[in-house]
């Protein structure tokens, strides 16, 4: 039986445009071509984008089909002759004004192939009902580009990733994120890990600035996103300042250019419900204003004593075509979620450092434990294409949020032998109002010269965000017996007084460009660079005094890389990137501001595009170093009492060090056989050689598959996913005369879906198969250690109506 694939045309709506008038005058415009010789399909999909027009086409007819490219000014009908010479296929042109590509003989069935009205920016990186586990293209450094065109480590978790493994929140995105392993925070929130260091850059599409921390606070629902980038590694040219972890890229969902309504129904395990729909169409009859809608709500309770959390999310984005050449995009989101019975900082160990003996379900909350937050959003996007590959884009994101804590903190190592040790010993209040601005403008194209086609891009971001911190607790003493804990030991007290009331503004911006040049025809050079300004201010509103004051001015951050392409499947590549952290808060004995930190990523590797794209390889060695931390001169103590941070004073000179390997593939590795799956070795130190990501194990794998069946069972998909890890330990860091650790482990799922009719599927989905009892944190022996979800199974029911 043929795959899919071969029976399926893959429509390629590559147009800036969605009208038909438009469409034909894009026919007979002439513009400036630079499409290089390769893979046709690719080819054809830049050249469907820079015309202007509509372009469908069977992956069967150019599966394995070469391009000569196409050089030079063309118009549409001229160009695709060039692009398709010596293929053996031709380009009709339909009553529409689209263009079929076929067998070059006459062939009145090509005029029927379905053609499916997309946008071209839906084509090139849109993973939306592609049904692949796999990008065909980034977004994340500005320019669209392959995996194997980007010379640093990068996945894409796409839409059909995220359905079949049922991935509501990023926090369950990134989870499944090759390389990353979640770690302990204040107050119950968390944050990842990559590669040793806390992954804290976050953009939604490409453009800075949230309400809050995106895998914490209120974890961000995913109904909304198309795909997650996740680029591993330094990444000054795109966030400038930061850890050397990488940068998070959530894509928005965008207008469809047909009519559709989808709905999602499911219930899972603990009384777990939730309900979505996705509906959009065009708002005209030209179909040159398109709209679409995503409403999500969730009822829940959870494996852990006394929590209840609802949520519900608003989504509304509108399209509009201004010209053939011009794209309007607006949009907003509100998000709100409400936890009651909260736990904050999880469970305490035994003071010997070994896990406690008690039920997974155990939650040392009070029942009025309150964690309530709310989240809305306003974006707008405006680009305009000059033709030619010649693109401006200007963005913008207005985020505003309220927090709101009510908790009962219970803390305390258990002694082994009494039981007894923790203490309810704060009743605590918090509240945190947010307001972030962010605008992200730039400029791409390509131009021809010394015999090579050069991709260039030059762009200007800037963000702010205020926030104001108030918070006040009421002492308590109160024993509590881990191994039956009292949710109602004690009243809700009414709050006191703020204690503290801190307001913060934080300003960064920066000017950035890169190049991707070709010297030779197998060989390309990438260079760029970042020249960041960052200003972050902390007053005390109650006392009146600063808190903090960190500035940087004009710091450049480069970054290089080289491709070299052995065959038009498999390149080899090595780059250099870095990012900087503000440490201008210390002073120096002399009384100068401390110099940034300097973290950088040094990669090499081989990447493979294979099928056209359908399945992306990569293998890649990497060393970090982040130098120039600040540490305590201790010859000159107390002696900077004009710092904020602290009277003792700075120097430069602490290391922070990590290296490993990675390997990652994505896509159809046969014919209805998806498969996402990462392999991460990492080791790190510090100065005194001690691990600086206690939470990191050195082994980590995971992956994900799904096999659609053939013949008479082709309405079924089977899917199975492992996250496996080497053990951990560390020593603890309330008592470093005691090891804490976790154990190896390997945690099974499964996932199946039964496509009813044309409208209706069922899906099942069974997480933590065996049962498997582990941590999936683990904080200190007094707290933040947290379990693992046991064994839970959802049900849904999806429809396209």
């Amino acid at each position: 039986m043929h795959h899919a694939r071969h029976a399926l045309i893959v429509p390629l709506a590559l147009a800036a445009a969605a009208t038909l008038p438009l469409q034909a005058r894009a026919q007979d415009d002439l513009r400036q071509f630079a499409i290089p010789a390769g893979p046709l399909s690719g080819a054809l999909n830049r050249f469907g984008r820079e015309a202007g027009i509509m372009l469908s086409f069977s992956t069967q007819a150019t599966q394995g089909l070469q391009s000569p490219g196409v050089s030079g000014v063309h118009t549409a009908a001229s160009g695709l002759a060039a692009l398709l010479k010596g293929t053996g296929l031709a380009a009709t042109r339909q009553a529409s004004g689209a263009y079929v590509v076929a067998a070059a003989a006459p062939d009145d069935s090509a005029v029927a192939l379905p053609m499916v009205q997309v946008t071209a920016q839906a084509q090139g990186a849109t993973t939306e009902n592609t049904g692949s586990y796999t990008g065909r293209a980034t977004t994340i450094g500005k320019m669209e580009q392959s995996l194997r065109e980007t010379p640093q480590s990068v996945s894409v978790i796409t839409r059909q990733f995220m359905d079949d493994r049922n991935l509501v929140s990023l926090d369950e995105v990134m989870a499944q994120a090759t390389g990353a392993t979640r770690s302990q925070r204040n107050f119950g929130s968390h944050t990842f890990t990559v590669r040793g260091f806390a992954m804290n850059a976050y953009l939604k599409d490409g453009v800075p600035g949230s309400e809050y921390d995106d895998t914490s606070t209120m974890p961000t629902d995913m109904a909304i996103y198309d795909r997650v980038e996740i680029l591993r590694g330094a990444a000054g040219l795109i966030v400038g300042a930061g850890d050397p972890s990488g940068v998070v890229n959530l894509v928005r969902k965008r207008p469809r250019a047909e009519a559709h309504a989808d709905l999602n129904l499911s219930a899972a395990s603990w009384s777990n419900y939730r309900a979505e729909i996705d509906a959009g169409k065009p708002l005209n009859e030209a179909g040159t204003l398109r709209g679409r809608v995503v409403a999500a709500y969730q009822d829940k309770h959870t494996f852990q004593d006394v929590t209840h959390a609802r949520e519900g999310l608003l989504y509304g984005v509108l399209e509009a075509d201004l010209g053939r050449d011009t794209t309007l995009t607006l949009g907003g989101r509100r998000q709100e979620n409400k936890i009651h019975g909260y736990t904050v900082f999880g469970l305490p160990r035994y003071s010997d450092g070994n896990a406690l003996d008690v039920a997974r379900s155990t939650s040392l909350a009070q029942d009025w434990n309150l964690h309530d937050v709310n989240g809305s959003n306003l974006f707008a996007e405006l680009e305009h294409r000059f033709g030619g590959g010649w693109k401006a884009r200007a963005a913008a994101n207005y985020n505003k949020g309220a927090f709101s804590q009510q908790v009962a903190i219970t803390r305390g190592m258990v002694d082994p032998l009494t039981l007894s040790g923790p203490l309810l010993y704060s009743l605590y209040f918090r509240d945190i109002e947010v307001e972030s601005k962010g605008v992200d403008a730039s400029l791409t194209g390509s131009v021809q010269a010394l015999g090579g086609t050069h991709e260039v891009m030059a762009g200007f971001n800037w963000s702010k965000q205020y926030q104001r911190t108030r918070d006040t607790s009421v002492d308590s003493a109160l024993p509590v017996n881990i191994f039956n804990v009292n949710h109602q030991a004690v009243a809700r007290p009414a709050r006191p007084d703020w204690g503290v009331d801190a307001w913060s503004n934080d300003q960064r911006y920066g000017v950035y460009a890169s190049a991707r040049l070709e010297l030779a025809r197998p060989l390309h050079l990438l260079l760029g660079g970042r020249v960041s300004w960052m200003d972050y201010q902390e007053t005390d509103a109650i006392g009146g005094g600063k808190l903090a004051d960190n500035r940087e001015n004009h710091q450049f951050t480069p970054y290089a890389g080289l491709i070299y392409d052995l065959n038009p499947q498999w390149s080899l590549y090595a780059s250099y990137a870095d990012t900087f952290q503000v440490q201008s808060g210390y002073r120096s004995a002399n009384g100068a501001p401390l110099k940034p930190a300097i973290g950088a990523n040094y990669e090499a590797g081989l990447k493979g595009e294979l099928y056209e794209g359908r399945l992306n390889l990569s293998a890649a060695v990497f060393q970090i170093r982040k130098d120039d931390l600040a540490v305590l001169d201790e010859q000159s103590l107390g002696m900077c009492p004009t710092s904020l941070a602290s009277t003792d004073c700075y120097r430069n000179g602490s290391t922070l060090r990590s290296k490993g390997v990675e390997l990652e593939a994505s896509g159809e590795v046969a014919p209805g056989w998806q498969l996402m799956a990462g392999y991460t070795f990492v080791t790190s130190r510090d100065d005194a050689g001690a691990s600086i990501s206690s939470e990191t194990p050195r082994h980590l794998f995971k992956a994900s598959t799904s096999y659609r069946l053939s013949g008479a069972l082709q309405a079924l998909t089977l899917g199975a996913g492992v996250q496996a890890q080497s053990h951990y330990a560390f020593p603890a860091p309330d008592d470093g005369s005691v090891t804490m650790g976790e154990g190896g482990r390997a945690v099974w799922d499964l996932n199946g879906s039964y496509r009813i009719n044309s409208k209706w599927t069922a899906q099942l989905n069974v997480n933590n198969l065996f049962d498997k009892r582990y941590y999936s944190m683990l904080g200190s022996l007094r707290r933040g250690n947290y379990f693992g979800e046991p064994r839970s199974v959802s049900l849904m029911l999806r429809a396209a109506l």
